[in-house]
Parts: C-alpha cells; structure tokens; sequence
C-alpha cells in the first residue's frame, strides 16, 4: 500500500514539473527566474506558503544585504524551509524578497 502512495506521489510531482516547465516556457520566463535554485528542492507556490504570527518583519540591513546578494548571484542567500503543512520555519527574507520580486513559485526545503 505506502509503495502505491510513493510511486502515485512521485507521479503526481512529475506532473507538476512538467506543468510548471510548461507554464514558465509559455510565459517567456526562466525557469530559474520563477523558482530559487530549482534543481535543489521541493516547488511550490509562494501563497501556499503559510507564515505564523512569530514571524517578525527583519531590519532593514539584513533586508537589503540580502537583497545584494541576490543581485550579485541571482540566487538567494537561504533557502525556504517549511513544515509538512507548508508553515515556515526559516528562510523569511528570503520569502519576503522573493514576494517583493514578484516570484509564483520558490524552490523550498521541508523541515524533517
């Protein structure tokens, strides 16, 4: 029976990829653009992403050097770690910058 679940999961996160590759080649996008180092994690959807109230906004430094960061490796500083329920642990600069970029989909870790 969990061997049926993992291959349908599998199947469905192919699926999904696909869609998204689709979506991003219609939409004259790089895939690398849309999403934080794709190649290196889990994609979802930026407003899946549910932040709890503990979450306070960071300074402003610690916004705009990581905003820097951005802009000289096109990539972001940390990853998005989220729980199972897609609640945020850790990563919300880097959420929030990604927000601000106008991101849909972010590349993320799931916290074990």
């Amino acid at each position: 029976m969990f061997k049926f679940i993992k291959k349908l999961k599998d199947e469905i996160n192919k699926k999904v990829d696909l869609k998204i590759e689709e979506y991003a080649n219609k939409n004259m996008f790089e895939l690398n653009r849309i999403t934080n180092r794709p190649l290196e994690g889990e994609i979802v959807k930026l407003e899946n992403i549910k932040i709890s109230k503990r979450f306070v906004k960071p300074n402003s430094t610690k916004l705009i050097s990581r905003d820097v960061y951005y802009y000289t490796h096109n990539y972001f500083r940390s990853q998005i770690v989220l729980t199972k329920d897609n609640y945020l642990t850790d990563g919300y600069t880097t959420y929030l910058l990604a927000k601000e970029k106008g991101f849909e989909f972010i590349t993320i870790v799931r916290d074990e």
